[in-house]
């Protein structure tokens, strides 16, 4: 009995660890990034309207965080031509089944095919001379085409061999062996065969039957909408324009979706925590939030947007764009930093008495996501994602639970200090 009551006294002198409560900004920021990226949201693309169950779930947190319409409207509507493919996908190689997203995907301009086709293997050699070509498309007709390209980084031979396989894909399927991991996107037109990428492990130099089955289908205009909010500042000469596309990539056949969780469901969640901050605290100018749709299909949105000019632009203050911010492990990237020199070297400073990142980088002008549109017109503006972490990127693999959100409340503190100061 001495010795247990001598062990109940020890245990009772341990300290006491209260349970830390979860911060609220990365609470929010995983519940959204949670129901962006179900299954139900089919990967916010151009299936099931995807995207569209997604602005109204956008517009919903905009109201419910404080935010008011914008021109009397929470949304942008907007149309373009996208290829989308809703249907069949099924492939097979020599009597082995695929897995849509694992071992293969449909190059984003694939048409449809239906069958089984004999498989004929080129090499680059067969396709460089006139002679060589003429006699190749001759032989290749009816037929499925495995197109063994070259392992080279040389940009003119990838240019040439993205030229040969388009022209293939007038013949027939086109079979590819991936140069890396399976990466995907989105494309406004549509050739009339499938052209499959191959992960390297199902890829070999005598294919010799494709049973497949692919459904695309091209929409010539696609009805889709931007989704906005606005917060009054403190005055109203200058506008504060944050924004993050909120599209990703969608369904690729009936079974096979692309989450987008740090692409860009984390940018979306930063969207809205922002809004709600500065629906409550006054920024130095009103701000307008934007949410785009059409990012992955070439920055349709932000274009959109850019020339209906639905604001003064000379009246924009600075653009600030968000993507890809579920990490950070090695901090942020400012594109156009050299060219916003002032608001880069204002974060720079304000990371050096914070400590909160672990680095703010920066590169110059790019027309890789949102920004461009505007800056292209004169708009002050720039683009900042996080750096380090996890790789999956417009693959299925983008997924909620194993997105880390590393330094998201540095991120979003870093933002909240920018904006409120921004003169």
């Amino acid at each position: 009995m001495r010795k247990v009551l001598v062990v109940l006294g020890l245990v009772a002198l341990l300290p006491v660890h209260a349970q830390v409560p979860a911060d609220p900004v990365v609470v929010r920021a995983r519940a959204i990034i949670e129901t962006l990226t179900l299954p139900s949201m089919h990967g916010r693309g151009y299936v099931n309207a995807g995207d569209s169950l997604a602005a109204e779930y956008i517009a919903a947190q905009f109201r419910a965080v404080g935010l008011q319409p914008y021109k009397d409207s929470w949304f942008e509507p907007f149309h373009f031509k996208v290829n989308s493919f809703p249907g069949a996908m099924d492939v097979a190689l020599d009597g082995k089944a695929l897995k849509p997203g694992i071992d293969f995907l449909v190059d984003p301009v694939s048409g449809s095919a239906k069958g089984r086709y004999d498989v004929v293997n080129l090499t680059l050699d067969d396709l460089l001379t006139p002679e060589r070509k003429a006699m190749t498309m001759g032989v290749i007709t009816g037929r499925a085409i495995a197109f063994a390209q070259p392992e080279t980084d040389d940009p003119d031979t990838l240019a040439l061999c993205r030229q040969l396989e388009r022209e293939l894909m007038y013949y027939g399927p086109v079979l590819k062996r991936a140069r890396g991991k399976l990466t995907w996107s989105v494309a406004n037109e549509a050739l009339p065969n499938p052209l499959i990428e191959l992960v390297p492990e199902v890829w070999h130099d005598s294919l010799a039957v494709l049973d497949i089955n692919v459904e695309h289908k091209l929409i010539a205009r696609y009805q889709t909408r931007n989704v906005w909010g606005f917060a009054k500042g403190k005055s109203s000469k200058r506008l504060l324009v944050v924004t993050a596309h909120y599209d990703h990539l969608g369904r690729m056949g009936r079974d096979t979706y692309f989450p987008g969780a740090n692409d860009n469901a984390s940018g979306v969640s930063m969207l809205i925590n922002l809004a709600a901050h500065f629906a409550k605290n006054k920024a130095p100018y009103d701000v307008l939030f934007i949410a785009f749709a059409g990012e992955e299909a070439g920055l349709q949105g932000s274009e959109w947007c850019a020339v209906d000019r639905p604001m003064d632009l000379g009246s924009i203050r600075m653009l600030i764009n968000l993507d890809l911010l579920g990490t950070g492990d090695d901090g942020i990237m400012v594109v156009n930093a050299t060219k916003e020199e002032a608001l880069y070297n204002e974060l720079v400073e304000m990371n050096e008495e914070t400590g909160r990142l672990v680095a703010v980088k920066k590169r110059g002008p790019a027309c890789n996501s949102d920004h461009c549109p505007f800056v292209k017109r004169g708009v002050p503006g720039v683009f900042i994602y996080t750096l380090g972490g996890i790789t999956a990127y417009h693959d299925v693999l983008d997924r909620a639970e194993t997105l880390p959100l590393t330094d998201y409340k540095d991120v979003y503190l870093t933002l909240v200090d920018l904006i409120g100061t921004l003169k």
